[in-house]
């Protein structure tokens, strides 16, 4: 069942190339401006959110890109969405770690390389605690 936090999504991505939704793992084929913006759409969605359906709705549609993909694109789109106030940082390292943990392996080593640059205790904090969590576990609390 469709919830209405993934109806929205489905909606915002849908504004910057028609029925990209519907294509996400063709995504490679959509004008490179709009899969950027879909990426920031996802990422903004699974990572700003503190609402946990929006999060789960990010993560489902992230499954949905191709890995190889989404590690070339992610150190564009990621410093114009993410880690701009210092005191959400950490919150934000987790999702986006838990977005990408489960089948983007290079994308999660660039940002965990990323987020050290950050220079903030709170996120190194996490990326400590993130490295000492097995796979499968999935947490949505910061």
């Amino acid at each position: 069942m469709t919830s209405d936090y993934e109806r929205r999504l489905w909606e915002r991505m849908d504004r910057f190339c028609l029925g990209a939704s519907k294509r996400l793992s063709e995504i490679e084929t959509f004008p490179e401006d709009a899969a950027e913006a879909v990426l920031r759409e996802i990422l903004e969605t699974g990572c700003l959110s503190q609402n946990a359906a929006n999060i789960e709705a990010a993560r489902r549609e992230m499954l949905r890109l191709p890995p190889d993909w989404v590690a070339a694109h992610l150190p564009k789109v990621v410093p114009s969405c993410l880690f701009q106030e210092p005191e959400w940082q950490e919150w934000e390292f987790r999702r986006a770690a838990e977005l990408l943990r489960a089948a983007f392996p290079a994308a999660l080593a660039w940002l965990i390389n990323y987020a050290k640059t950050l220079n903030n205790p709170e996120v190194d904090e996490a990326i400590a605690d993130f490295g000492d969590k097995k796979e499968t576990e999935d947490v949505t609390a910061p």
